[in-house]
């Protein structure tokens, strides 16, 4: 019986834990990292401050688990979703649909505000430059497996590369830019289009590997 009852206690911190970081990356997205505050953040996960300082006494550990939790959702996501990729011609496409689908979305444009913000504060680019690092890295790594298929010869990695460049940029501008979401859609959707068109081109022409 004790056994159980510690169990339910772990997952019970779990969930706790869980919440304040989720409540974090809202925050986050919403009112910018110089207005996320812990009191903010305790109220918008529904615990109460005791419970949040337990599991994060300060900001500066909350934030930087915040990153962790943050980095460890944008590559599971993009890691579930590359399994279904296909196998044939289709598949670079397919890849950069599926990329930008995880650039674009409200979780990588929490990360690139706290990468914007961290510009200019030494302890949060502390915090933010490893985990972007190893962000990158893994991103980067997925993305060279998602553009090539298992029996491909030719060199995929430049291009790969260069689609997450892309991706990258027309996520910041997401968070910096002052267009309206309409015409900003119209862009990006040109810009992806023009760039599977010169993908096409590029793997063409590229040579095979011996």
């Amino acid at each position: 019986m004790p056994p159980r009852s510690r169990q339910t206690n772990e997952e019970r911190s779990a969930r706790t834990r869980a919440k304040v970081l989720d409540a974090t990356i809202e925050c986050l997205l919403e009112l910018g990292y110089a207005g996320t505050t812990t009191t903010l953040i305790s109220e918008r996960a529904g615990v109460s401050r005791g419970a949040q300082l337990h599991h994060f006494p300060t900001k500066g550990e909350l934030v930087a688990a915040a990153v962790e939790h943050l980095a460890q959702r944008l590559g599971d996501a993009l890691q579930e979703e590359a399994a279904s990729l296909p196998s044939d011609g289709d598949r670079v496409t397919a890849a950069i649909d599926l990329l930008w689908s995880r650039f674009s979305t409200p979780l990588f444009a929490a990360w690139l505000e706290l990468w914007v913000a961290a510009r200019t504060d030494p302890e949060l680019a502390a915090t933010v430059r490893p985990v972007e690092e190893r962000l990158t890295a893994g991103l980067q790594k997925q993305g060279r497996a998602m553009f090539a298929p298992a029996d491909a010869s030719a060199d995929y990695e430049v291009i790969a590369l260069l689609t997450f460049y892309l991706m990258q940029g027309l996520a910041l501008d997401r968070v910096l830019g002052q267009e309206g979401a309409r015409r900003r859609g119209l862009r990006e959707e040109a810009a992806i289009g023009a760039w599977k068109q010169a993908v096409e081109i590029l793997l063409a022409t590229t040579p095979v590997s011996a």
